[in-house]
């Protein structure tokens, strides 16, 4: 694919220091695509007045693989002391290991089974339209958390809420993002940390009287609560509560951007969508989950991932754009640039449902890998695979941001 005479970088040069930044995050949220290319061939490692953006697949993979070198400091004032928040420390591993111990894998056929019912459910009930972000993308997931998970007892509107606050803090509030209203985006984060901790410090004695009543319910927090861990584990109630917040942030929301987008991916493409209709009728789910993976490659829940150097460093060394970043460097990784690098993505432009999902960054890599990850490889292709059985499906318009890194409006229609 050509992209014309765009010069990006020319326009930069050109640009006084207190423009280049702005200049650049225009680019990254308006014209992504083109500017990466151009990036990838001339500047690959490019600094710039607020953060260095690393364009190439091999080089980003260095530097999310090497985190201890570049960490995740940033996500601490977001964060406090959550396992995400920590690097290669005895909390992340141990936190990690027993929260992936109580998402047993080996539910998540009954785990997908379950979302096609709920989304069914909806799309059944909404009678050939709906608005699909809030009423189906958050609705489905929420039904999860509260279903299978075990955070019940509250509004679905209200963990909704509390999920898009703090996944919009954490990873949209930062100082590359450029907010004017950056102080009110983290007021309104500390506001929902305190509702999630005063909800979460109900929950447990309820889910423990639940347990002690032969009442437990086959949910993760039942399970949680039901185990007994040895001082020596270390791993307290107020750790254990900290982890079962965890829960809903990081399911809701993140699921909710990637089925909005993949949607809107699959429906703007005629040959892709009737491709994909016929693999969602067929058997072969892992057929069909191709054209999920390869919608999200395109517009992926964001454009980077973000570290800072945490010491001096010498990155794609022996190449000919190695570059030295400083200690306390801000670094974008910048993952949908890396999903167009010709040489992991053999012709990138083209959608192609074959490729493999190993070379992709949709649930992070490395150390900091989604915890949830193989749950979102069932969750979310179910919920995209729900829409596209409806017959004669289509958008009834683009997703609308209202300014904000989430989709909030995006109408579709199909024949009751």
């Amino acid at each position: 694919m050509s992209f014309g005479e765009i010069r990006f970088l020319d326009e930069y040069e050109k640009a006084s220091d207190t423009e280049k930044f702005p200049l650049v995050r225009k680019w990254m949220d308006h014209h992504p695509l083109p500017f990466f290319d151009e990036l990838r061939r001339k500047r690959p490692i490019f600094e710039t007045p607020v953060c260095t953006l690393v364009s190439r697949f091999h080089d980003v993979l260095e530097v999310l693989n090497l985190h201890d070198i570049f960490n995740v400091e940033l996500y601490k004032p977001k964060m406090g002391s959550y396992l995400m928040a920590q690097d290669d420390t005895p909390v992340h591993f141990r936190e990690k290991a027993i929260m992936r111990s109580m998402l047993n894998r080996d539910e998540i056929p009954e785990i997908r089974q379950f979302v096609a019912d709920r989304a069914k459910k909806i799309l059944d009930a909404s009678k050939g339209s709906i608005e699909l972000t809030q009423n189906f993308s958050r609705a489905v997931p929420v039904t999860i958390v509260q279903e299978r998970f075990g955070l019940d007892g509250i509004e679905p509107e209200k963990q909704m809420e509390w999920s898009y606050w703090s996944q919009y803090n954490t990873f949209y509030n930062q100082p590359f993002d450029l907010n004017d209203d950056a102080e009110s985006i983290t007021q309104k984060a500390q506001d929902v940390a305190k509702e999630i901790g005063a909800y979460v410090q109900e929950l447990i004695p309820r889910k423990l009287k639940d347990i002690k009543d032969g009442k437990a319910g086959n949910d993760v927090v039942s399970r949680m609560l039901s185990t007994q861990y040895p001082e020596s584990v270390g791993f307290p109630m107020d750790r254990l509560g900290r982890n079962v917040g965890g829960l809903l942030i990081g399911t809701v929301e993140t699921t909710a951007q990637a089925v909005s987008q993949i949607v809107q991916q699959i429906l703007q493409r005629p040959d892709v969508k009737d491709q994909a209709v016929a693999a969602a009728q067929e058997s072969d789910l892992e057929a069909f989950d191709g054209f999920v993976w390869e919608a999200l490659r395109f517009h992926p829940i964001s454009t980077y991932i973000f570290r800072k150097a945490g010491e001096d460093f010498v990155l794609a060394r022996d190449t000919a754009h190695e570059t030295a970043i400083k200690k306390g460097t801000l670094v974008l990784a910048m993952t949908l640039s890396a999903m167009f690098d010709a040489t992991a993505f053999p012709n990138p432009y083209t959608f192609n449902p074959k490729r493999s999902l190993s070379n992709t960054f949709h649930f992070g890599v490395g150390l900091h890998e989604c915890l949830g990850k193989h749950f979102g490889m069932a969750i979310i292709p179910e919920m995209v695979r729900q829409v596209l059985l409806r017959p004669g499906v289509k958008a009834s318009g683009c997703i609308d941001y209202k300014g904000t890194p989430f989709p909030s409006h995006y109408e579709i229609c199909w024949e009751a």
